[in-house]
């Protein structure tokens, strides 16, 4: 039979909060914890900061579809906003479906290099321990419906891609 110490005595383990608690000479001690001030690193917006930065924030306000399925009908149903398309999808029925589709509705369209990229800025991954992204999950469309609230990056995406044909 194993004994298990009396609950007085077991440790208590909190780490969802922000206060750590130990006990010393039998009295309790509240710790704590030093705020680090991470300053966000200011730079020049640009394609590749941009699109995660407009898609993160989108995401906050279930505002983004992922997939050729979802975005289709997003786009046809008029409530997509912008559009981001990779230039090396493995279908080019798919790029002339959706370019159409997006000159029809009048949506921004964005061609982004790669499909693995636009997966993972999507969300369509796994990330590890040290917030990699692996096991990324390609996608050849994204669609944002609702962008929340107004960044640089948006504003940056805006004013570059202002026509929607090319």
């Amino acid at each position: 039979m194993i004994r298990r110490p009396p609950r007085s005595t077991r440790k208590e383990s909190s780490a969802a909060s922000d206060v750590y608690k130990r006990q010393e000479d039998n009295r309790e001690v509240i710790e704590e914890p030093q705020e680090s001030k991470v300053e966000e690193e200011k730079t020049e917006p640009c394609l590749e900061n941009s699109v995660p930065n407009v898609i993160k924030k989108a995401s906050f306000h279930d505002g983004v579809r992922r997939g050729l399925h979802e975005c289709c009908k997003a786009i046809d149903r008029g409530v997509a906003q912008m559009c981001f398309l990779a230039k090396n999808c493995d279908e080019p029925n798919y790029l002339s479906l959706v370019k159409a589709l997006c000159a029809m509705r009048s949506v921004r369209l964005v061609m982004v290099p790669d499909n693995k990229e636009l997966g993972a800025w999507a969300g369509l991954c796994k990330l590890d321990n040290k917030a990699t992204p692996r096991k990324v999950v390609r996608t050849s469309v994204v669609v944002i419906t609702d962008y929340g609230e107004k960044t640089p990056y948006l504003e940056w995406l805006e004013k570059e891609y202002k026509d929607t044909e090319e």
